[in-house]
C-alpha cells in the first residue's frame, strides 16, 4: 500500500515547506491489524492478557527507495487474524503514516466479458493454490471488477483454477464470487495468520518493507 494520506502529506511538507512535515520524536511505532488497514489504520488489534500495543523498532538509513526493519519486533497479540501492519508517529492514537499487508506476492489482475461470465480472474503465472488468501486493489486509473470488493480478504478456490486463472470465495472452498463487471487491478496474495487464543506474533528482521510510494 501506498503512504497513508497524512503521510503524503507529511513528505510533500518535509520536502517543499522546509521541514514542516514529520515531528516523529525517535522511531516509529509499528501496529498489527486483523483485516484490511485502509489509508488511516482501521482494524487494529486490541486486547488481550498481556495487552497488545504498538512497538517501535530502529530502522536503517533508507537505500533504493526502500526500508527494512533490522531487528525482529515481538508483539503480544489477542486471539484473531493478523493480515497487516501500520507505522504511527504515536504509542497510541496519533497519525497513521503508512499501512500495509503481510504479503509479498503481487500480481495484475483482468477480467473480461467473457471471464465475468465464468467468475474468472486472469493473471498470468499467478502461482496461487488453493485455499490462499488473497485481496484486490486498485490501481491509479483502472476500477477493480464489479462484484469483488478491493481490501477484501477472500480465498482461492479448486473450481476453476488454472496456471493463468482463478477464482474466489467469501469462505474456504466455498462458491465463487459473482464477477458482474469488467476490470484490471492488482492482486495480492495475503499471509493471514490465526491465534485460536493468545499468542506472540513476530516480524522477523527484515521482514517489514517500506516503499517510498
Amino acid at each position: 500500500m501506498p503512504l497513508s494520506t497524512y503521510g503524503q502529506n507529511t513528505v510533500l511538507d518535509d520536502v517543499a515547506n522546509s521541514g514542516l512535515g514529520f515531528a516523529v520524536t525517535g522511531e516509529v511505532y509499528i501496529s498489527l491489524h486483523s483485516a484490511d488497514p485502509g489509508l488511516t489504520g482501521l482494524n487494529e488489534l486490541t486486547g488481550g492478557t498481556p495487552a497488545y500495543a504498538r512497538k517501535q523498532d530502529t530502522f536503517p538509513v533508507s537505500a533504493s527507495g526502500t526500508l527494512d526493519n533490522d531487528a525482529a519486533i515481538t508483539f503480544d497479540v489477542p486471539a484473531g487474524n493478523v493480515a497487516a501492519w501500520g507505522l504511527w508517529d504515536a504509542l497510541t492514537v496519533g497519525n497513521c503514516i503508512q499501512t500495509g499487508w503481510f504479503s509479498t506476492v503481487s500480481r495484475l489482475a483482468l477480467v473480461r466479458t467473457a471471464d465475468a461470465t465464468a467468475n474468472d480472474v486472469q493473471s498470468e503465472t499467478h502461482g496461487f493454490v488453493a485455499d490462499d488468501r488473497v485481496v484486490f486493489e486498485v490501481v491509479e486509473g483502472l476500477t477493480v471488477p464489479a462484484g469483488l470488493t478491493a481490501g477484501t480478504i477472500y480465498y482461492v478456490i479448486a473450481t476453476g483454477l488454472t496456471t493463468d486463472a482463478f477464482r474466489v470465495s467469501a469462505t474456504s472452498g466455498g462458491a465463487a464470487i459473482d464477477i458482474t463487471g469488467n476490470g484490471q487491478c492488482v492482486v495480492r496474495k495475503v499471509t493471514v495468520t490465526n491465534f485460536a487464543a493468545q499468542g506472540q506474533f513476530q516480524i522477523p528482521a527484515g521482514g517489514l518493507d517500506l516503499f517510498g510510494q
